[in-house]
């Protein structure tokens, strides 16, 4: 009895398929190029591992091809490699000049000014287009820059959505690029050792907050929620150069909260306001009877002078009227802190 073939395995199969290769319009234009040097469609195809027959309907297209590749002048664009209706290209490469534009002049953005903004650049890409071409759409009122273009327009420029941080916006770059180097020609004129040198700063504390999202067991519906809590107190941070870092001052709305009895024993300096937050007044009690006596101390126990150097921003509850013999303030430029 003769013996029975046996079927290829589809692994084997799958193996000996040949892979689709999509080609970008830039290859695409290196590809017809090479057509125009008099070279044979059997020679590209070789060259580019293609069939013949993928050559010959890439040069078919030749005119739409180029025609949009001219019009693409985005460079932070991704590689694209279907022909697309050149207005909507125009379109798309203008709408992403306009928002990096916008960012240079720190004006936000959201999806929705961006879509209208690329509506309205349609209708004056398709109402100027003279000559519209079979790719052309002839209706400005076709594209309706959906939620769906817009997630691909994202992709495709790489843009993203991120919060904003109002600090930067206001921040002055050029007096925070020379500080640094003002700031060395007063440690060396001085003679002020890294121990010497005192960084004091403040930030708010939300000591109840609890995160704003949670895990949940895969049969639970959803997750209920609950009123955030917005209690807050004030720390008072201060730290020098080689990272030694002082008492901290905290500032609460109570003097003597109900839940605190021995508020004493807390490793901080309490002071209190009614808004928690801190003043003229707070900040020069805070200099005078807590950071004072630690940096003497700190700097008795290492021998050195009471030579001391405080740094600090120039926000509102700063006293700009500090003095204490052997120490000097040196407050930063406005509007340089979120640089520094």
């Amino acid at each position: 009895m003769p013996h029975k073939r046996s079927a290829p395995s589809k692994a084997s199969t799958n193996e000996a398929k040949r892979q689709k290769k999509f080609k970008t319009l830039q290859e695409k234009v290196e590809l017809l190029d090479l057509l125009r040097e008099k070279k044979s469609y059997a020679a590209v195809a070789g060259h580019y591992g293609i069939n013949e027959s993928t050559v010959r309907y890439i040069k078919k297209n030749e005119a739409a091809i180029r025609s949009t590749v001219a019009v693409r002048f985005c460079d932070s664009a991704k590689k694209v490699t279907t022909v697309r209706n050149k207005n909507i290209v125009r379109m798309e490469s203008a709408l992403a000049l306009w928002i990096t534009d916008c960012r240079k002049k720190n004006i936000p953005l959201d999806g929705n000014i961006i879509r209208e903004k690329a509506r309205k650049l349609y209708q004056q890409f398709a109402t100027d287009a003279e000559n519209p071409g079979p790719s052309t759409a002839p209706d400005p009122q076709d594209f309706q820059a959906s939620k769906g273009w817009f997630d691909r327009f994202q992709k495709q420029f790489n843009i993203k959505s991120v919060s904003l941080h109002g600090e930067a916006a206001f921040a002055d770059t050029e007096a925070a690029q020379k500080y640094p180097e003002t700031f060395r020609h007063m440690i060396e004129e001085k003679g002020y050792k890294p121990e010497q040198v005192f960084n004091m700063d403040e930030t708010g504390l939300f000591w109840k907050k609890m995160p704003s999202r949670t895990y949940i067991m895969k049969d639970e519906a959803k997750a209920l929620g609950f009123k955030a809590q917005k209690d807050r107190v004030t720390l008072i941070m201060c730290g020098n150069a080689v990272g030694y870092m002082m008492k901290p001052g905290l500032i609460h709305k109570s003097a003597n909260p109900r839940a605190l009895k021995n508020k004493n024993l807390l490793p901080v300096y309490w002071m209190h306001n009614a808004k928690a937050w801190i003043t003229k007044v707070l900040g020069s009690n805070w200099f005078h009877q807590c950071f004072i006596p630690q940096a003497k101390e700190y700097l008795h126990n290492l021998g050195m002078d009471f030579k001391v150097l405080l740094i600090m921003d120039n926000a509102g509850g700063h006293p700009l009227d500090l003095y204490y013999e052997g120490v000097q303030i040196e407050f930063l430029p406005a509007n340089t802190t979120f640089l520094i």
